[in-house]
């Protein structure tokens, strides 16, 4: 289920493993051991059904079986939009945890299914390749990489798997409550699709894989400042880099020109290229600084960033004759 390159980078890196006990982590838990890779666990405990502590119970007994490290947390109560801050505060544990303890690698034990899912999801909303197809078995982020390792994967494969090892995993019931959008796309959609063309949707993936090499943008990141070709997927894809998921309204903002959106994302225009950056103000900048800014010709939205985090404006300016 996992490729024997992936296998061997694994065994010679620190990794964690994102688990919850369901029949997806469940099946990538024993297959790293199979392979002999080490990693430790990271739960999250919801508390939003009767069978949650005892989860959380049961995946601490088997990292300690297994002399694994396990972390665990327990989330607030969400109000409102909870499939959204669910998965912020689940990403922001898992970043911390990494960081913390100096990971190479978070685990994520997403399948075939789930990508189709994820593909389905955006294109009902309207979405352009890029983002199509921003559901990836690999990205860099910083310190460290998310994998998933089991994207090619399907779900028939990891139930069978669980099933032939005769493997104890926890079932969560709101996976079936359709009044979220994703529950919805799968049971109505994905599943029975994949199920029906698992091979057709395994090789397509493995196409567009090779495909998107043609449509990668001159991006580069500096100092919490992204830089990309004046595109709208493009722009977008670097707001959500920064925390931000652009409206189709904001995108049209974006392409307008300099501008501020949502009061913290700061965008501008120089050089032929967008920059994407936290927008910030500054009421201290000495006029010298000002000075320096209004003949090197800074856009006046990002000055206040420069000076900020001390940023010297010559660096700034190597970046666009590279």
């Amino acid at each position: 289920m996992i490729n024997e390159k992936l296998i061997l980078s694994l065994k010679k890196e620190k990794n964690l493993l994102a688990f919850s006990y369901g029949s997806d982590s469940c099946a990538l838990f024993f297959i790293l051991l199979k392979h002999e890779i080490n990693f430790d666990l990271a739960l999250i405990n919801y508390g939003v059904r009767a069978s949650s502590d005892e989860e959380e119970d049961c995946a601490r007994k088997l990292a300690l079986k297994f002399n694994k490290k396990f972390y665990s947390t327990k989330a607030p109560i969400f109000t409102s939009n909870f499939e959204k801050n669910a998965r912020d505060f689940r990403y922001k544990f898992f970043d911390e945890l990494c960081k913390k303890h100096k990971y190479d690698n978070l685990l994520l034990a997403h399948n075939l299914n789930d990508r189709l899912e994820w593909f389905l999801m955006q294109f009902s909303r309207g979405a352009g390749v890029l983002e199509l197809y921003d559901f990836k078995d690999c990205k860099q982020m910083q310190g460290y990489k998310i994998l998933r390792p089991l994207l090619f994967t399907s779900k028939r494969e990891i139930l069978g798997f669980l099933k032939e090892n005769e493997l104890k995993f926890f079932h969560d019931e709101s996976n079936d409550d359709e009044r979220y959008f994703r529950n919805y796309i799968r049971k109505k959609y994905s599943n029975s699709f994949v199920q029906e063309f698992e091979s057709g949707v395994k090789k397509s993936f493995s196409y567009i894989e090779k495909d998107l090499e043609f449509f990668k943008a001159d991006e580069k990141e500096f100092c919490g400042i992204y830089i990309c070709d004046i595109r709208e997927n493009f722009i977008a894809k670097c707001a959500k880099k920064l925390g931000f998921v652009l409206s189709t309204k904001q995108r049209k903002e974006a392409l307008k020109g300099d501008c501020v959106i949502s009061k913290d994302l700061g965008l501008c225009y120089f050089k032929n290229k967008a920059l994407l950056f936290k927008y910030e103000k500054s009421e201290k900048m000495p006029k010298t600084a000002r000075e320096e800014f209004r003949k090197a010709k800074i856009p006046p939205l990002l000055r206040a960033y420069l000076y900020n985090k001390q940023i010297k404006i010559d660096e700034f300016l190597a970046l666009f004759t590279l």
